[in-house]
């Protein structure tokens, strides 16, 4: 009886350990790699668009600071969509 009662709660640890896996998997790695994307995207966007700029200007081309803030909201709204659509995926089930 006693093999029974430690064999539960050894399931029940590895069912938790697995549920907090899943939830950290979908509330943060999920997201996090949409907003690295989102991130990557606008930057590209405002790289090549500056490039083009700078060859049609004959200018120089150069990154700012200000475009890493800029394609920053490119990180925030991928994040906080895939946040928000894994929260509304989860209430569903």
């Amino acid at each position: 009886m006693k093999s029974a009662v430690t064999s539960n709660i050894s399931k029940s640890a590895n069912l938790k350990e697995k549920n907090y896996a899943v939830k950290f998997n979908l509330y943060f790695l999920q997201p996090l790699s949409s907003g690295i994307f989102g991130f990557a995207l606008f930057f590209t966007i405002l790289i090549v668009t500056k490039l083009l700029a700078s060859f049609l200007n004959a200018g120089i081309f150069f990154v700012d600071f200000d475009d890493v803030i800029l394609s920053s909201i490119g990180f925030i709204l991928m994040f906080l969509i895939k946040l928000l659509e894994n929260i509304a995926q989860n209430k569903t089930a």
